[in-house]
């Protein structure tokens, strides 16, 4: 009996599984992006994602990416971004304030971020989620939190393109109404692709030195 229930178990743990990794619904494409957008249950922001593909090399790509000084350069009305520390080879900590219209307070986030290199799938990726870590500056801004983020690099052509998967859902706190945050992010994955292709077509990108690390091993593929 207790084995019984226990298959059980594990069939539904890998339903829901598959549930939450196959339920994002198509909503459109545009510019050579394929949007997608799904509903997370205990919320009512939705989960956006974006799918392209950027005419550079992945080094280029994930230099961006990992390079904070820059990101107001490409990032969608982003004020400021820093790496408040390291927590390990693969991991740090990062903030982000982003500036809004005059009537609404900007907003800032404080994000653990892992770094996932995988030379013989060939990709880099970038993963987001909540933290509550100390290194976290006092602000007069209200504090969001991303509740899901993430980017994933494929190289592509032998190195000569990459195809980029973007997914994002957070959630800005405060009195903003859900529908203005929902369009907010229905226009992310657009805006994120097309400023991450015109910032990858600079002549001057460069690996952070902070990252360095890292990013040397993606120049292989």
């Amino acid at each position: 009996m207790k084995r019984r229930f226990a298959l059980l178990a594990l069939a539904l743990a890998a339903s829901t599984y598959r549930l939450q990794a196959d339920d994002w619904k198509s909503v459109t494409s545009e510019h050579g992006i394929e949007i997608y957008k799904r509903t997370v249950p205990g919320s009512d922001v939705v989960a956006m994602k974006g799918v392209g593909v950027i005419d550079a090399p992945l080094w280029k790509i994930a230099s961006i990416l990992l390079d904070a000084k820059r990101a107001p350069e490409w990032a969608d009305s982003l004020k400021e971004s820093r790496v408040l520390r390291r927590i390990g080879p693969r991991s740090y900590i990062e903030y982000n304030h982003i500036g809004l219209p005059l009537i609404i307070k900007d907003r800032d986030f404080v994000s653990e971020v892992q770094i996932d290199v995988d030379p013989s799938a060939r990709t880099f990726a970038l993963v987001y989620s909540p933290t509550n870590d100390g290194s976290a500056p006092a602000t007069h801004n209200v504090r969001g939190v991303i509740l899901d983020g993430k980017f994933e690099a494929v190289s592509l052509d032998e190195g000569k393109r990459t195809r980029l998967i973007a997914e994002l859902q957070t959630d800005p706190k405060g009195l903003l109404p859900t529908w203005l945050v929902n369009l907010f992010q229905r226009n992310w994955p657009v805006n994120t692709f097309e400023r991450l292709r015109a910032q990858a077509a600079k002549p001057d990108i460069e690996m952070p030195a902070e990252f360095r690390d890292v990013l040397e091993k993606t120049t292989q593929f």
